[in-house]
């Protein structure tokens, strides 16, 4: 297999930020073609400017209003040529020889569906960890590992479907899941392949959008749950209650402090409560 890659980048008023992600696709070094899409929001700012200062790298480049990030992905995903799809934000990129690391890997295994690998955390540059993704049975409890550092098959989108746009924080998780329950083959490396910015949504420390992220994760666990006879609803409920303790102790370290300073006390503090933090099988960091 000599698999084409395309890259989509959805993006809505990241000036500060895009020109980094862009930078971090067309400088990767590749074997084959790499088709780049991005798909803008409609921004106000000097994103669109941005953008087009690199319009000879980028195949694929629209601007309009739109209903989100997973609408963005979405848009993108149907507009890729290639065999195996990444999907990277506007505030995110890609480490050095991600893009050879995947054409390799792909090539070696031609059978897999989804490569995926650890992601490195960022915080205004500076680094603040990586994050090992979790085993891939508790999926169908909570997410394990993240998009950014996922390459998957078209072919996959096309059994499957796109991201399910009900969900604004989540969709990621309920996709990844989707193709986990319908069988398709994951395939974990151990070279982290991209970076990630910690001023997401998913991310946010502020109280009500890390509700409204277990509250999503919660009911897409739920949905899913008659793929995974396995998983017990005790054993689902126990997991959210430990997610939920964790998240209360850590916030006060979250929401007054840079994440930098906040890790150190979150790992302070689950030293303390070992008991009830969310343990590793959901990844670590």
């Amino acid at each position: 297999m000599h698999p084409k890659i395309s890259i989509v980048t959805p993006s809505f008023n990241s000036e500060k930020t895009i020109e980094k992600t862009i930078l971090s696709v067309i400088n990767q070094q590749k074997i084959y073609p790499l088709q780049y899409i991005v798909v803008d929001g409609g921004s106000t700012d000097n994103t669109c400017k941005i953008i087009q200062k690199y319009a000879d790298y980028i195949n694929i480049f629209i601007s309009e209003p739109d209903s989100g990030a997973y609408d963005a992905m979405n848009k993108g995903i149907n507009l890729a040529t290639g065999e195996i799809i990444g999907v990277i934000n506007s505030d995110d990129w890609y480490l050095k020889n991600a893009i050879k690391i995947v054409e390799s890997e792909f090539d070696k295994n031609p059978e897999i569906d989804i490569l995926y690998s650890p992601i490195e955390n960022y915080y205004q540059g500076e680094y603040i960890a990586t994050f090992i993704p979790g085993k891939l049975e508790k999926l169908s409890i909570r997410f394990t590992l993240n998009h950014p550092s996922c390459f998957i098959k078209k072919s996959a989108y096309t059994v499957a479907g796109l991201y399910d746009l009900q969900y604004k924080i989540a969709a990621d998780y309920e996709m990844t899941l989707r193709l986990f329950s319908s069988g398709f083959k994951f395939h974990f490396i151990e070279n982290p392949l991209a970076a990630y910015s910690l001023n997401g949504m998913s991310s946010s420390p502020l109280p009500w959008d890390r509700v409204k992220l277990i509250k999503e994760c919660w009911e897409i666990s739920k949905k899913a749950s008659e793929h995974f006879p396995e998983i017990s609803e005790n054993q689902r409920t126990k997991a959210y209650i430990a997610w939920i303790i964790n998240e209360v102790f850590a916030l006060p370290a979250r929401y007054f402090f840079k994440p930098p300073t906040a890790r150190k006390i979150k790992n302070i503090v689950k030293n303390i409560i070992k008991k009830t933090t969310v343990n590793s099988e959901y990844g670590k960091w």
